[in-house]
């Protein structure tokens, strides 16, 4: 494979990436958010959780492919070296990578704190056997859980707008 073709595959890959995490977030946000308020909690929970689960697959996918597509874009275009050099501060370029390296890990962070800490809690089914104020209790949590998750959601979808335009940018040199 030529270098070209591999600058081009590197660039589809994580244009596909962005695409996926930012259309997913725009449509859990926009479209499924809404729909669950229209429908009775019951079924509105058990929506949260089917689609939640479907996203995050994706996310996490988008999150890898992100990552992998740009360490291959910059090494295609022989810039590997900036991430450990000082032009990673000095120019522009450099600096405005290191601001989408540092909220990609942002976005990674809110993904694990998403899946492995909110979602085990909105997932948690009430056993019969436990009384009321266990039962209120346990609804409390789950409401704070969810309530948590989207307002992580909610700042994923603002950082990963971010990220695309300071992509954007790099294409002419990066921000400032």
């Amino acid at each position: 494979m030529t270098t070209t073709t591999m600058q081009i595959l590197a660039a589809y890959l994580h244009v596909l990436g962005v695409a996926t995490y930012l259309g997913g977030a725009i449509v859990m946000e926009f479209v499924v958010g809404p729909a669950q308020k229209a429908i009775p909690p019951a079924q509105a929970q058990v929506m949260g959780l089917k689609t939640a689960d479907r996203f995050l697959a994706f996310a996490w996918g988008a999150l890898g492919l992100i990552l992998a597509s740009g360490l291959l874009r910059l090494a295609t275009l022989h810039n590997l070296g900036l991430l450990a050099s000082t032009r990673l501060w000095q120019t522009s370029y450099g600096r405005t990578l290191l601001a989408m390296v540092i909220l990609w890990a942002v976005l990674v962070v809110n993904g694990a704190i998403i899946t492995f800490v909110l979602r085990p809690k909105l997932a948690g089914r009430m056993s019969s056997r436990v009384s009321a104020a266990q039962a209120s209790a346990g609804q409390d949590a789950k409401i704070k859980a969810a309530a948590w998750t989207t307002r992580l959601a909610r700042v994923d979808l603002g950082i990963v707008l971010v990220v695309a335009l300071l992509g954007s940018s790099l294409k002419f040199g990066g921000v400032g």
